[in-house]
Protein backbone atom coordinates (compact mmCIF):
# COMPACT_ATOMS: atom_id res chain seq x y z
CA UNK A 1 0.00 0.00 0.00
CA UNK A 2 1.00 3.76 -0.36
CA UNK A 3 0.19 6.08 1.99
CA UNK A 4 -0.25 9.61 2.32
CA UNK A 5 -0.89 11.99 5.54
CA UNK A 6 -4.23 12.86 5.79
CA UNK A 7 -5.57 16.66 5.42
CA UNK A 8 -6.54 16.65 8.43
CA UNK A 9 -3.72 16.61 10.80
CA UNK A 10 -2.99 19.36 13.37
CA UNK A 11 -0.87 20.51 15.26
CA UNK A 12 -1.74 21.45 18.37
CA UNK A 13 1.61 22.25 20.51
CA UNK A 14 5.00 21.77 20.38
CA UNK A 15 6.23 20.72 23.67
CA UNK A 16 9.64 21.30 24.98
CA UNK A 17 11.12 18.25 23.99
CA UNK A 18 10.77 18.09 20.82
CA UNK A 19 7.29 16.09 20.82
CA UNK A 20 4.13 16.98 19.37
CA UNK A 21 1.06 17.01 20.42
CA UNK A 22 -1.31 16.28 17.57
CA UNK A 23 -5.73 15.97 16.38
CA UNK A 24 -6.92 14.68 13.45
CA UNK A 25 -9.97 16.31 13.12
CA UNK A 26 -11.63 13.58 10.95
CA UNK A 27 -11.19 10.75 13.46
CA UNK A 28 -11.06 12.87 16.53
CA UNK A 29 -7.26 11.26 17.39
CA UNK A 30 -5.49 13.30 19.39
CA UNK A 31 -1.67 11.99 20.59
CA UNK A 32 1.54 13.13 21.87
CA UNK A 33 3.82 12.13 18.68
CA UNK A 34 7.68 11.71 19.46
CA UNK A 35 10.50 12.78 17.35
CA UNK A 36 11.07 9.59 15.76
CA UNK A 37 7.52 9.04 14.28
CA UNK A 38 7.13 12.87 13.35
CA UNK A 39 10.05 12.03 10.80
CA UNK A 40 8.12 8.86 9.62
CA UNK A 41 4.94 10.82 9.36
CA UNK A 42 7.32 13.55 6.75
CA UNK A 43 8.27 10.80 4.56
CA UNK A 44 5.34 8.70 4.64
CA UNK A 45 4.63 8.80 1.07
CA UNK A 46 7.88 7.41 0.44
CA UNK A 47 7.10 4.34 2.09
CA UNK A 48 5.42 1.14 0.83
CA UNK A 49 4.09 -2.39 2.10
CA UNK A 50 7.80 -3.95 2.53
CA UNK A 51 8.83 -1.15 5.23
CA UNK A 52 5.13 -1.56 7.22
CA UNK A 53 6.32 -1.02 11.21
CA UNK A 54 4.16 -0.65 14.05
CA UNK A 55 4.75 2.79 14.00
CA UNK A 56 3.07 3.22 10.55
CA UNK A 57 0.21 0.87 11.37
CA UNK A 58 -0.54 2.77 14.56
CA UNK A 59 -0.55 6.22 12.77
CA UNK A 60 -2.69 4.57 9.41
CA UNK A 61 -5.38 3.19 12.52
CA UNK A 62 -5.56 7.01 13.72
CA UNK A 63 -6.04 8.70 10.76
CA UNK A 64 -3.09 10.16 10.47
CA UNK A 65 -1.73 8.81 7.50
CA UNK A 66 -3.95 7.26 4.79
CA UNK A 67 -4.41 4.89 1.64
CA UNK A 68 -3.25 7.34 -1.09
CA UNK A 69 -6.28 6.78 -3.28
CA UNK A 70 -8.44 7.53 -0.36
CA UNK A 71 -10.42 11.03 -1.13
CA UNK A 72 -10.68 12.29 2.65
CA UNK A 73 -13.20 15.20 1.23
CA UNK A 74 -15.08 12.94 -0.75
CA UNK A 75 -15.72 10.59 1.99
CA UNK A 76 -16.82 13.81 3.97
CA UNK A 77 -19.25 14.56 1.25
CA UNK A 78 -20.80 11.36 1.00
CA UNK A 79 -21.09 10.94 4.47
CA UNK A 80 -22.59 14.22 4.57
CA UNK A 81 -25.37 13.48 2.09
CA UNK A 82 -26.25 9.93 3.42
CA UNK A 83 -26.51 12.13 7.16
CA UNK A 84 -28.82 15.09 5.73
CA UNK A 85 -30.94 12.75 3.82
CA UNK A 86 -31.18 9.38 5.30
CA UNK A 87 -32.55 10.57 9.48
CA UNK A 88 -34.86 8.48 11.03
CA UNK A 89 -35.61 11.28 13.03
CA UNK A 90 -38.41 13.95 12.03
CA UNK A 91 -37.55 16.89 13.78
CA UNK A 92 -40.07 20.04 14.31
CA UNK A 93 -38.91 23.22 16.20
CA UNK A 94 -42.82 25.07 17.11
CA UNK A 95 -43.17 28.64 17.70
CA UNK A 96 -46.85 28.52 19.63
CA UNK A 97 -46.60 32.37 19.25
CA UNK A 98 -43.83 34.89 17.86
CA UNK A 99 -44.89 37.04 21.01
CA UNK A 100 -42.64 37.64 23.87
CA UNK A 101 -43.05 38.98 27.39
CA UNK A 102 -39.18 40.54 27.48
CA UNK A 103 -37.56 43.20 25.13
CA UNK A 104 -33.89 42.20 24.49
CA UNK A 105 -31.51 44.25 23.19
CA UNK A 106 -30.12 41.93 20.63
CA UNK A 107 -33.31 39.98 19.59
CA UNK A 108 -33.22 39.50 15.36
CA UNK A 109 -36.75 38.47 15.14
CA UNK A 110 -40.06 40.58 14.41
CA UNK A 111 -42.34 40.30 17.04
CA UNK A 112 -46.09 39.53 16.46
CA UNK A 113 -48.38 38.55 18.75
CA UNK A 114 -50.26 36.16 16.44
CA UNK A 115 -50.68 33.12 18.77
CA UNK A 116 -50.99 29.46 16.39
CA UNK A 117 -55.06 28.64 16.17
CA UNK A 118 -57.07 25.23 16.86
CA UNK A 119 -57.45 25.32 13.24
CA UNK A 120 -53.35 25.49 12.69
CA UNK A 121 -53.06 23.04 15.24
CA UNK A 122 -55.02 20.52 13.94
CA UNK A 123 -53.25 21.45 10.06
CA UNK A 124 -50.22 20.70 11.94
CA UNK A 125 -50.94 17.52 13.21
CA UNK A 126 -51.97 16.31 10.35
CA UNK A 127 -48.73 17.71 8.54
CA UNK A 128 -46.83 15.43 10.55
CA UNK A 129 -49.18 12.31 10.31
CA UNK A 130 -48.57 12.85 6.79
CA UNK A 131 -44.95 12.90 6.76
CA UNK A 132 -44.88 9.94 9.05
CA UNK A 133 -47.18 7.79 6.36
CA UNK A 134 -44.90 8.85 3.50
CA UNK A 135 -41.43 7.84 5.53
CA UNK A 136 -41.39 4.46 6.96
CA UNK A 137 -37.43 5.38 7.78
CA UNK A 138 -39.03 7.59 10.93
CA UNK A 139 -38.83 6.15 14.53
CA UNK A 140 -38.53 9.07 16.24
CA UNK A 141 -40.01 12.48 16.69
CA UNK A 142 -37.97 15.16 17.96
CA UNK A 143 -40.00 18.45 19.27
CA UNK A 144 -38.23 21.78 20.03
CA UNK A 145 -40.56 24.18 21.56
CA UNK A 146 -39.47 28.01 20.44
CA UNK A 147 -40.25 31.42 20.45
CA UNK A 148 -41.36 34.74 21.00
CA UNK A 149 -41.25 33.08 24.40
CA UNK A 150 -43.33 29.39 24.01
CA UNK A 151 -44.70 29.23 27.36
CA UNK A 152 -46.95 32.52 26.47
CA UNK A 153 -49.07 30.01 25.36
CA UNK A 154 -48.64 26.49 27.61
CA UNK A 155 -52.27 25.06 26.55
CA UNK A 156 -50.66 24.68 22.73
CA UNK A 157 -47.97 22.78 24.12
CA UNK A 158 -49.98 20.95 26.13
CA UNK A 159 -52.68 20.20 23.54
CA UNK A 160 -50.20 19.53 20.64
CA UNK A 161 -47.94 17.24 22.42
CA UNK A 162 -51.07 14.99 23.56
CA UNK A 163 -51.47 14.49 19.99
CA UNK A 164 -48.37 14.10 19.16
CA UNK A 165 -47.84 11.30 22.09
CA UNK A 166 -51.05 9.71 20.40
CA UNK A 167 -49.54 9.93 16.97
CA UNK A 168 -46.16 8.09 18.47
CA UNK A 169 -48.26 5.23 19.88
CA UNK A 170 -50.64 4.73 17.33
CA UNK A 171 -47.30 3.98 14.79
CA UNK A 172 -44.83 2.44 17.38
CA UNK A 173 -42.48 5.32 17.21
CA UNK A 174 -40.50 7.34 19.60
CA UNK A 175 -41.10 10.90 20.70
CA UNK A 176 -38.76 13.28 23.07
CA UNK A 177 -38.83 17.22 23.66
CA UNK A 178 -37.27 20.48 25.09
CA UNK A 179 -37.73 24.35 25.14
CA UNK A 180 -36.01 27.20 24.57
CA UNK A 181 -36.81 30.00 27.00
CA UNK A 182 -36.45 32.67 28.86
CA UNK A 183 -37.56 31.06 31.80
CA UNK A 184 -40.00 34.23 33.49
CA UNK A 185 -42.86 31.59 32.78
CA UNK A 186 -41.19 28.45 34.35
CA UNK A 187 -42.51 28.19 37.32
CA UNK A 188 -42.24 24.66 39.64
CA UNK A 189 -46.28 23.83 38.55
CA UNK A 190 -44.86 24.47 34.93
CA UNK A 191 -42.03 22.68 34.82
CA UNK A 192 -43.66 19.48 36.65
CA UNK A 193 -46.26 18.99 33.72
CA UNK A 194 -43.99 19.79 31.32
CA UNK A 195 -41.80 16.64 32.55
CA UNK A 196 -44.63 14.59 32.97
CA UNK A 197 -47.30 15.06 30.58
CA UNK A 198 -44.99 16.38 27.61
CA UNK A 199 -41.78 14.30 28.24
CA UNK A 200 -39.59 17.64 27.91
CA UNK A 201 -35.85 16.67 28.61
CA UNK A 202 -33.93 19.55 28.24
CA UNK A 203 -34.55 23.30 29.35
CA UNK A 204 -32.20 26.17 27.37
CA UNK A 205 -32.16 29.37 29.19
CA UNK A 206 -30.21 32.43 28.62
CA UNK A 207 -28.94 34.90 31.73
CA UNK A 208 -26.24 37.55 30.10
CA UNK A 209 -24.58 38.83 32.94
CA UNK A 210 -25.01 39.96 36.41
CA UNK A 211 -28.27 41.26 37.52
CA UNK A 212 -28.01 44.87 36.62
CA UNK A 213 -26.44 44.30 32.82
CA UNK A 214 -28.56 41.25 32.55
CA UNK A 215 -31.89 43.53 33.13
CA UNK A 216 -30.73 46.12 31.33
CA UNK A 217 -30.10 43.13 28.23
CA UNK A 218 -33.16 41.14 28.99
CA UNK A 219 -35.57 43.74 30.30
CA UNK A 220 -38.98 43.42 31.13
CA UNK A 221 -41.86 45.76 29.45
CA UNK A 222 -42.16 47.31 32.75
CA UNK A 223 -38.67 47.51 33.73
CA UNK A 224 -39.18 44.65 36.94
CA UNK A 225 -35.86 42.22 37.87
CA UNK A 226 -35.83 39.63 35.02
CA UNK A 227 -32.75 38.07 36.63
CA UNK A 228 -33.98 36.90 40.08
CA UNK A 229 -37.11 35.40 38.69
CA UNK A 230 -35.16 33.45 35.98
CA UNK A 231 -32.65 32.01 38.69
CA UNK A 232 -35.22 31.65 41.12
CA UNK A 233 -36.85 30.00 38.22
CA UNK A 234 -34.17 27.97 38.00
CA UNK A 235 -33.60 27.05 41.27
CA UNK A 236 -37.19 25.53 41.33
CA UNK A 237 -37.17 23.36 38.49
CA UNK A 238 -34.07 22.33 38.34
CA UNK A 239 -34.76 18.55 39.82
CA UNK A 240 -37.51 18.02 36.89
CA UNK A 241 -35.10 18.30 33.68
CA UNK A 242 -31.41 19.24 32.84
CA UNK A 243 -31.28 22.66 32.04
CA UNK A 244 -28.57 24.75 30.10
CA UNK A 245 -27.50 28.24 30.65
CA UNK A 246 -26.64 29.94 27.94
CA UNK A 247 -24.98 33.63 28.19
CA UNK A 248 -25.04 35.73 25.30
CA UNK A 249 -21.71 37.51 25.17
CA UNK A 250 -20.83 40.56 22.97
CA UNK A 251 -18.42 43.61 23.70
CA UNK A 252 -21.26 45.14 26.05
CA UNK A 253 -21.23 42.77 28.55
CA UNK A 254 -17.46 40.73 28.08
CA UNK A 255 -16.71 42.38 31.13
CA UNK A 256 -19.24 40.74 33.08
CA UNK A 257 -18.02 37.51 32.39
CA UNK A 258 -15.52 36.54 34.76
CA UNK A 259 -18.11 37.67 37.60
CA UNK A 260 -21.18 36.19 36.39
CA UNK A 261 -18.87 32.77 36.04
CA UNK A 262 -18.19 33.19 39.97
CA UNK A 263 -21.61 33.44 40.28
CA UNK A 264 -22.76 30.30 38.86
CA UNK A 265 -20.04 28.49 40.21
CA UNK A 266 -19.58 29.78 43.77
CA UNK A 267 -22.29 30.91 45.19
CA UNK A 268 -25.28 29.19 43.30
CA UNK A 269 -23.41 25.84 43.01
CA UNK A 270 -24.44 25.85 39.23
CA UNK A 271 -21.61 23.33 37.80
CA UNK A 272 -23.94 20.05 36.78
CA UNK A 273 -27.39 21.09 36.35
CA UNK A 274 -27.85 23.14 35.03
CA UNK A 275 -24.68 24.10 33.39
CA UNK A 276 -23.96 27.30 31.23
CA UNK A 277 -21.71 28.16 28.17
CA UNK A 278 -20.61 31.22 26.32
CA UNK A 279 -22.15 32.31 22.99
CA UNK A 280 -21.06 35.07 21.07
CA UNK A 281 -24.06 36.99 19.53
CA UNK A 282 -24.59 37.46 15.38
CA UNK A 283 -26.27 40.31 13.66
CA UNK A 284 -28.14 38.07 11.38
CA UNK A 285 -30.49 40.07 10.27
CA UNK A 286 -31.02 43.83 9.95
CA UNK A 287 -33.83 43.59 12.51
CA UNK A 288 -31.35 42.65 15.07
CA UNK A 289 -31.20 45.84 17.05
CA UNK A 290 -27.34 44.84 17.82
CA UNK A 291 -24.64 46.82 15.83
CA UNK A 292 -22.21 44.72 14.15
CA UNK A 293 -19.33 46.16 15.27
CA UNK A 294 -20.39 45.36 19.04
CA UNK A 295 -20.45 41.81 17.64
CA UNK A 296 -16.94 39.72 19.11
CA UNK A 297 -14.82 38.62 16.47
CA UNK A 298 -13.87 35.23 16.61
CA UNK A 299 -10.07 35.37 18.58
CA UNK A 300 -12.24 37.91 20.63
CA UNK A 301 -14.65 35.53 21.68
CA UNK A 302 -12.26 32.19 21.84
CA UNK A 303 -10.03 34.51 25.00
CA UNK A 304 -13.14 34.71 27.10
CA UNK A 305 -14.64 31.49 26.40
CA UNK A 306 -11.54 29.66 27.42
CA UNK A 307 -11.41 31.65 30.59
CA UNK A 308 -15.02 30.13 30.94
CA UNK A 309 -14.04 26.54 30.14
CA UNK A 310 -11.33 26.90 32.85
CA UNK A 311 -13.18 27.79 35.38
CA UNK A 312 -15.23 24.98 34.84
CA UNK A 313 -13.07 22.74 34.83
CA UNK A 314 -11.40 24.02 37.96
CA UNK A 315 -15.17 23.44 39.59
CA UNK A 316 -16.32 20.20 37.97
CA UNK A 317 -13.20 18.06 35.92
CA UNK A 318 -15.99 15.28 34.81
CA UNK A 319 -18.57 18.16 33.09
CA UNK A 320 -15.61 19.74 31.03
CA UNK A 321 -13.86 16.03 30.16
CA UNK A 322 -17.13 15.07 27.75
CA UNK A 323 -16.06 18.22 25.47
CA UNK A 324 -11.97 17.62 25.82
CA UNK A 325 -12.82 16.74 22.75
CA UNK A 326 -14.03 18.72 19.32
CA UNK A 327 -17.24 16.93 18.29
CA UNK A 328 -17.15 15.31 14.39
CA UNK A 329 -19.74 16.44 12.58
CA UNK A 330 -21.81 15.12 9.96
CA UNK A 331 -23.47 18.87 9.04
CA UNK A 332 -23.74 21.75 10.47
CA UNK A 333 -27.30 21.88 11.98
CA UNK A 334 -30.37 20.21 11.50
CA UNK A 335 -31.58 23.08 8.80
CA UNK A 336 -29.65 21.30 5.77
CA UNK A 337 -31.73 18.36 6.56
CA UNK A 338 -34.62 16.53 5.13
CA UNK A 339 -37.22 16.09 7.43
CA UNK A 340 -36.47 18.95 9.50
CA UNK A 341 -39.08 21.53 9.85
CA UNK A 342 -39.15 25.31 12.05
CA UNK A 343 -42.97 25.95 12.32
CA UNK A 344 -44.53 29.16 13.14
CA UNK A 345 -47.86 30.21 14.72
CA UNK A 346 -49.55 31.25 11.48
CA UNK A 347 -48.36 27.58 10.55
CA UNK A 348 -45.27 28.12 7.78
CA UNK A 349 -42.23 26.52 7.79
CA UNK A 350 -38.91 27.00 7.39
CA UNK A 351 -35.82 25.68 7.77
CA UNK A 352 -33.60 27.74 10.54
CA UNK A 353 -35.51 29.51 13.64
CA UNK A 354 -33.75 32.47 12.46
CA UNK A 355 -35.94 32.95 9.61
CA UNK A 356 -38.78 33.19 11.60
CA UNK A 357 -41.58 35.25 10.97
CA UNK A 358 -39.68 36.60 7.42
CA UNK A 359 -42.41 34.94 4.69
CA UNK A 360 -40.15 35.95 1.91
CA UNK A 361 -37.88 32.74 3.73
CA UNK A 362 -40.57 30.44 4.48
CA UNK A 363 -40.19 27.10 2.44
CA UNK A 364 -43.80 25.90 2.50
CA UNK A 365 -47.01 25.66 4.62
CA UNK A 366 -48.44 23.23 6.93
CA UNK A 367 -51.98 23.55 5.26
CA UNK A 368 -50.64 23.11 1.84
CA UNK A 369 -48.73 20.08 0.01
CA UNK A 370 -45.32 19.73 0.71
CA UNK A 371 -43.39 21.29 -2.56
CA UNK A 372 -39.57 21.39 -3.14
CA UNK A 373 -39.20 25.53 -3.53
CA UNK A 374 -36.53 27.64 -4.54
CA UNK A 375 -36.22 28.30 -0.44
CA UNK A 376 -36.22 24.87 0.38
CA UNK A 377 -33.51 24.30 -2.19
CA UNK A 378 -30.89 25.92 -1.30
CA UNK A 379 -31.46 24.83 2.11
CA UNK A 380 -31.03 20.87 0.96
CA UNK A 381 -29.03 21.41 -1.95
CA UNK A 382 -26.52 23.81 -0.63
CA UNK A 383 -22.85 22.23 -1.08
CA UNK A 384 -19.58 22.67 1.63
CA UNK A 385 -18.10 26.49 0.15
CA UNK A 386 -15.40 26.22 -1.78
CA UNK A 387 -13.30 27.85 0.79
CA UNK A 388 -13.95 25.47 3.29
CA UNK A 389 -13.14 22.26 0.92
CA UNK A 390 -9.12 22.53 1.97
CA UNK A 391 -9.56 23.49 5.27
CA UNK A 392 -8.14 20.92 7.83
CA UNK A 393 -11.19 22.02 10.20
CA UNK A 394 -13.61 21.01 8.14
CA UNK A 395 -15.01 17.79 10.06
CA UNK A 396 -15.33 19.86 13.07
CA UNK A 397 -18.12 22.24 11.49
CA UNK A 398 -18.66 21.35 8.00
CA UNK A 399 -18.80 24.85 6.57
CA UNK A 400 -20.59 26.73 9.50
CA UNK A 401 -23.98 28.06 10.13
CA UNK A 402 -25.86 27.39 6.54
CA UNK A 403 -27.66 30.82 7.08
CA UNK A 404 -24.85 32.40 6.02
CA UNK A 405 -24.17 30.45 2.65
CA UNK A 406 -28.11 31.01 1.87
CA UNK A 407 -28.20 34.75 2.24
CA UNK A 408 -25.97 37.50 0.91
CA UNK A 409 -23.04 36.59 -0.79
CA UNK A 410 -22.76 32.73 0.29
CA UNK A 411 -19.85 33.44 2.22
CA UNK A 412 -19.35 31.20 5.04
CA UNK A 413 -18.40 32.46 8.52
CA UNK A 414 -16.45 30.05 10.41
CA UNK A 415 -17.99 28.44 14.13
CA UNK A 416 -17.23 29.14 16.96
CA UNK A 417 -15.45 26.05 18.16
CA UNK A 418 -12.52 26.66 15.86
CA UNK A 419 -11.19 29.56 17.44
CA UNK A 420 -11.51 27.81 20.82
CA UNK A 421 -10.16 23.83 20.17
CA UNK A 422 -6.58 24.37 20.46
CA UNK A 423 -6.70 25.56 24.07
CA UNK A 424 -8.99 23.15 24.85
CA UNK A 425 -6.97 20.14 23.80
CA UNK A 426 -4.15 21.41 25.36
CA UNK A 427 -6.08 21.52 29.13
CA UNK A 428 -6.82 17.99 27.87
CA UNK A 429 -3.35 17.34 27.55
CA UNK A 430 -2.69 19.53 30.78
CA UNK A 431 -5.55 17.05 32.69
CA UNK A 432 -4.19 13.70 31.12
CA UNK A 433 -0.74 14.87 33.02
CA UNK A 434 -2.34 15.58 36.29
CA UNK A 435 -4.17 12.59 36.38
CA UNK A 436 -0.83 10.49 35.10
CA UNK A 437 0.96 12.10 38.26
CA UNK A 438 -2.17 11.39 40.56
CA UNK A 439 -1.63 7.49 39.23
CA UNK A 440 2.04 7.41 39.81
CA UNK A 441 1.54 8.88 43.54
CA UNK A 442 -1.01 6.46 43.94
CA UNK A 443 0.89 3.66 43.02
CA UNK A 444 4.06 4.68 45.07
CA UNK A 445 2.04 4.84 48.20
CA UNK A 446 0.83 1.41 47.89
Amino acid sequence: MIYKQSNYNVEIEALNDGRKLMYNTFTGIFGIMDLKTQTLLADIENINDCEVSKSIDVLFKAGYVINADKDELATIKLERTKARYGSNYLTLTIAPTLDCNMCCSYCYEDRDRLVMSKETQKQLVDFVAVHIDANPSIEHISVVWYGGEPLMQKDTIYSLTEEFINLCGEKNLQYSSSIITNGILLDAETAKKLSEDCKVKHVQITIDGMKELHNRRRMLPCGGDSFDIITNNIDATKDYFSITVRVNVDKENIGDIDNLSRYFLEEKAWSSNPVFYLAPVYNFERSCLIESSNCLQGEEFAEIDIKCVRALYANNRDIIASRFFPRRRPFFCNGEVALNYVIGPDGSIYNCYAHMGKKNQRTGRVDKPFLVTSEYGKWLLGDIHIKCEQCKFLPMCMGGCMLFRVTDDGTPECFRTVYVYKDILKLAYEDYIIRQQTKQKVDADK
